[in-house]
């Protein structure tokens, strides 16, 4: 028996994992499964259960004191609190630098795109997982093949967007996030030249298009 938490605001997607997963010709096993719709009711899974295996959405409602910003959040908690658990991103996000991001941090034992995968590239996942194997679809391979793997957008950075868009002043947010405000001011530097944008009111709208915000 594997346990499995699965975190993902669609019911349709999860309707479609539990039917997949209760396949047990297919994966030769079975598993318990647990489910989160969004970051808080996830954050409570993850501190009070032990999980063979996550399967982790990305773009998710913020937990209610902003500290868990999206999927990406709940995957440090999982790998500072359960180590031992294997992790696959399912997301939408098909940016080539975010990507980069989210295999950085979190250097999921997983990764499909879902636009550009079937259910067979889970079946596949998971049985890679339960062999110690490392599967990334088709379409994280081109990216990985064409992105400098060096460049990275942390959960600092995430924290600074996510408070601006949300109308908080620059000069307010070493208030809301434990960094200095020359540390702000020099993250916020690095952003606007890693998404290539001229100013703040740009800076966020390209965040919310490639899905950090």
């Amino acid at each position: 028996m594997n346990h499995l938490l699965i975190i993902e605001d669609c019911p349709f997607a999860c309707e479609g994992y539990k039917n997949l997963l209760k396949q047990e010709q297919v994966f030769k096993t079975k598993f318990q499964l647990t489910f989160a719709n969004d970051c808080d009711t996830a954050i409570k899974q993850i501190k009070n259960g032990n999980y063979d295996i996550v399967i982790l959405d990305i773009q998710l409602p913020v937990s209610k004191n902003e500290k868990y910003l999206c999927g990406e959040d709940l995957g440090l908690l999982i790998r500072n609190t359960q180590p031992n658990t294997k992790i696959i991103v399912i997301t939408n996000i098909s940016d080539a630098l975010r990507i980069t991001s989210i295999i950085n941090e979190l250097k999921p034992e997983g990764f499909i795109i879902k636009a550009k995968s079937d259910p067979k590239d889970l079946i596949d996942a998971i049985n890679h997982i339960l062999n110690n194997k490392i599967y990334y679809c088709k379409a994280i391979k081109k990216y990985i093949a064409s992105t400098n793997m060096h460049t990275m957008i942390d959960d600092l950075d995430r924290q600074i967007l996510h408070h601006l868009s949300m109308g908080e002043k620059t000069k307010d947010l070493c208030k809301l996030i434990p960094l200095s405000h020359r540390a702000i001011e020099d993250r916020k530097r690095k952003l606007t030249a890693l998404l290539d944008i001229d100013n703040s009111f740009n800076l966020i709208k390209e965040a919310k298009r490639i899905g950090y915000i």
